[in-house]
């Protein structure tokens, strides 16, 4: 087992959009409503939300310009650090992300197209401020573009050639677990954790609390979570209490 983080862990909803409205599904397919994304995010940042990841799920597939309105309106209702993502192909839409109130952008399959979108990124508005997205499915890279899997490379490969170029966050989730409440991919963060030296949010797969508590003792300094918060009674000042009660070290 490893040791606690001497940090505290940081607890991050993890928000997909589509069509202006919040949507969660299984292994990123089914989509059902789960929300408005102003009025959710508001809530999770009251009830102590470490972070909020902000995801354009059709525009990233598309290609289409962001949804940066519906970015606005979460940034404007939010006082910690936003992320978001979705279809950044251009540094002038990075640009207009961190224009909008987003903290960080997010890059997944844009930075598969082109990886100098990393590189770009992190040159203009610096390290601290890229994340890429690494979707994973059969021990490979998942391009939600190609809707494939990409045997060119794995997440630990892009991991280390992403924060070389730059990158300063990884968001790892196992395609198989997204939705499923099977719990996270503890061996996938151990292999990516092993080949970088940046900060990890591992999502995918939570169901139960305890899930939460088992990631974060085998070192996962952050974990960003979906289905729990929306299709069960769990909320993040239940999930603080749990933590806390556990032994494992969160924000006050």
């Amino acid at each position: 087992m490893a040791a606690l983080a001497t940090q505290p862990c940081r607890i991050i909803p993890s928000l997909l959009l589509r069509k202006g409205r919040l949507v969660k599904g299984i292994q990123f397919a089914g989509h059902r409503d789960a929300g408005a994304p102003a009025t959710t995010a508001r809530a999770h940042s009251a009830q102590g939300a470490d972070e909020i990841v902000l995801l354009d799920i059709d525009s990233a597939r598309t290609g289409s310009e962001p949804d940066f309105e519906a970015l606005e309106k979460v940034a404007d209702e939010v006082q910690i650090p936003l992320t978001f993502g979705g279809a950044l192909t251009s540094v002038d839409r990075m640009h207009r992300a961190i224009a909008g109130g987003a903290d960080k952008i997010c890059l997944t399959s844009a930075a598969l197209a082109d990886p100098s979108l990393i590189d770009q990124g992190a040159r203009r508005f610096g390290a601290q401020a890229i994340m890429l997205g690494i979707d994973c499915k059969d021990g490979f890279v998942f391009d939600h573009v190609a809707q494939r899997v990409r045997r060119d490379t794995t997440p630990e490969a892009w991991a280390r050639e992403a924060t070389e170029r730059g990158a300063g966050e990884i968001r790892l989730c196992a395609v198989e677990r997204e939705g499923t409440r099977r719990g996270l991919d503890i061996e996938l963060y151990r292999r990516v954790r092993a080949k970088v030296n940046v900060p990890i949010v591992l999502e995918g797969g939570i169901g139960t609390l305890e899930q939460i508590a088992e990631a974060m003792r085998a070192g996962a300094d952050s974990v960003a979570l979906g289905t729990l918060l929306v299709f069960t009674d769990a909320n993040l000042v239940k999930i603080r209490r749990y933590l806390q009660n556990a032994g494992i070290l969160v924000r006050p």
